[in-house]
């Protein structure tokens, strides 16, 4: 668990002085190898709780990576789950068509862009909301959200007693990597059955571009007569997005 941070006052204001979040490897953007190439990371987090066990081709691999795509412009994330395996998130904003849809609402011609569909369609897991909800804040190694500007080192040891900023405002589109065929490795299977395949980093970022693309698609093709827009399932207000 982290520290408390011990507080004091600096020019009539409550400051904290803290360490990084647990798990964060980063203070500023980073460079971080992924399928070939290399992507400018904000958040790489590590998560002990989350890596499977043994050897593997996770051995390398972050459990928590967040990026802005350069093509699109897009928020992208990559988060190791209970079970071993890595989902893969996009962010879109309020004017996208889809803002607001929940999995089963998105259109079959971009659920079927990533691997097994997409199955996740939720706003933003602000701290703010679970501090609502359960009286504390959600751990940011585990939420699928970006923080709204990138944090440096002065910004965490010098941390005002305001409420964390966040992307609120964008809903994250997403998939998982536990389809039958997959490899999971903390399922109940252990290294699961023969010929599965782990759905490494490469293949989830591959994944994430191809998702972002085709969301970028949308906005700028304005209606899309191909694969017409249903109404959302009936977004909540933002004091009712608590999560899960």
């Amino acid at each position: 668990m982290a520290r408390k941070p011990t507080q004091r006052k600096v020019a009539g204001k409550q400051v904290a002085q803290a360490t990084l979040p647990d798990g964060l490897m980063n203070a500023a953007p980073v460079p971080y190898p992924v399928a070939d190439t290399s992507i400018t990371a904000l958040q790489v987090y590590h998560n002990p709780d989350r890596r499977p066990s043994g050897d593997g081709p996770w051995n390398n691999e972050a459990d928590k990576v967040s990026w802005i795509d350069n093509e699109t412009g897009l928020g992208c994330i990559m988060l190791r789950q209970k079970n071993g395996t890595i989902s893969g998130y996009v962010g879109v904003s309020p004017d996208h068509p889809l803002f607001g849809f929940e999995a089963d609402a998105v259109p079959v011609g971009v659920s079927n862009t990533v691997h097994g569909g997409v199955t996740y369609g939720k706003a933003c897991e602000v701290n703010r909301f679970a501090r609502v909800a359960w009286g504390e804040p959600r751990q940011e190694r585990y939420t699928v959200c970006h923080t709204t500007w990138v944090r440096t080192v002065q910004d965490y040891r010098t941390v005002q007693t305001t409420e964390d900023e966040f992307h609120e405002d964008l809903w994250w589109l997403g998939f998982d990597t536990d389809h039958p065929g997959d490899l999971v490795p903390n399922g109940r299977y252990g290294e699961g059955r023969k010929g599965d395949v782990y759905r490494d980093q490469s293949f989830v970022y591959a994944n994430c571009i191809e998702l972002a693309r085709k969301l970028k698609s949308m906005i700028e093709k304005g209606s899309n007569r191909d694969n017409p827009i249903r109404e959302p399932l009936g977004l909540p207000a933002p004091s009712e997005r608590h999560g899960e």
